[in-house]
């Protein structure tokens, strides 16, 4: 891809103007589509400048259809020179797009600066070129000139007497009592804090309790199969969810049988799980009711699970406390 570049500034009236008409006569023209090249143009507002003050720079570049340009870093590539603001525009035209890069440019060192070329990645489609402007020197204007030097000159100091310092005081003052309003208010506030709760229970440890709460609402005696299922089934979600640090309540049961294809259990704990969830589907959600063996497996495969993916800590603590009691 061919590249065409320009840079002017408004000191140079006649090379702006050409620049504007041959710019305008590519985009009538569809320069970009037709010839497969890019074009890019550069302007400054003004080559002069003192420190601190802005000039405008513009860099447009023309290109094909959806075409996107990459511009360079304004924070880096542009020297000694600070990027005070800058923004994009994009052009869209029958044959070629336009894209305008506008920045606000300034200097804060006393010393000749230059902006430098600049690289601009185009890619269109499956091209991908680099297009880069001509550098600018610029300027730079003293702000203080020789004829003006002489009345440049520091004051002599003045005396003006002693200023009273009582605003000092009442300033001081109204600092202490707003810091000690705020140290008591937080203290209070410290003082009213309830205290933190407790750490959970271990994850058997809850799940054993929630089975017992379970069995205590006698679920299955009243005829309520399908709570009964729904209730063991979030229960033993809860316990893998901690057990293993998964999202296992949110888990669907696709989604629970394609962790457990996956999970670290043997392959007896993953079968007898897969068991489960495959045959509480249609108790709680197609209303089945299963037979009375099924009901009792339901049960005893929930609680040989917990108990073979029970924390080694938590038996070994157990094993000791059974021994203690025995000894005792």
């Amino acid at each position: 891809m061919t590249a065409f570049t320009h840079a002017g500034s408004k000191k140079m009236v006649g090379s702006r103007r050409f620049s504007r008409a041959f710019f305008l006569f590519c985009i009538l023209a569809g320069y970009p589509s037709i010839c497969g090249a890019a074009v890019i143009f550069s302007t400054v507002s003004n080559q002069e400048l003192s420190v601190g003050d802005r000039i405008h720079f513009s860099v447009t570049i023309m290109g094909p259809k959806e075409s996107t340009v990459v511009p360079p870093e304004p924070s880096s590539s542009f020297g000694n020179i600070t990027v005070k603001e800058w923004n994009s525009r994009k052009f869209e035209q029958a044959k070629a797009d336009s894209l305008v890069f506008e920045y606000s440019l300034t200097t804060y060192k006393p010393e000749p600066c230059t902006i430098p070329a600049l690289s601009y990645i185009l890619e269109s489609k499956d091209k991908r070129d680099t297009l880069k402007t001509e550098a600018i020197p610029l300027t730079l204007v003293p702000q203080i000139t020789t004829d003006s030097a002489d009345i440049m000159d520091l004051r002599p100091q003045q005396n003006t007497g002693k200023r009273p310092l009582l605003w000092l005081w009442l300033l001081l003052s109204a600092i202490l009592l707003t810091a000690a309003i705020l140290a008591g208010r937080y203290y209070f506030k410290r003082m009213q804090r309830p205290p933190p709760p407790p750490p959970p229970k271990p994850p058997y440890d809850e799940a054993m309790e929630a089975l017992a709460a379970l069995d205590a609402k006698q679920y299955l005696l009243k005829g309520l199969v399908r709570e009964y299922v729904f209730e063991l089934s979030d229960i033993l979600k809860r316990y893998i969810e901690r057990r293993f640090s998964i999202n296992a309540a949110e888990f669907t049961t696709e989604e629970m049988l394609a962790w457990l294809g996956v999970s670290p259990l043997v392959k007896e704990q993953r079968m007898a799980m897969e068991w489960f969830f495959r045959a509480a589907d249609p108790v709680k959600f197609a209303k089945m009711l299963p037979d009375q063996d099924t009901l009792d497996r339901f049960g005893a495969e929930a609680r040989a699970f917990l108990e073979a993916t029970r924390p080694v800590i938590e038996q070994e603590k157990k094993t000791d406390e059974q021994q203690s009691k025995g000894s005792a």
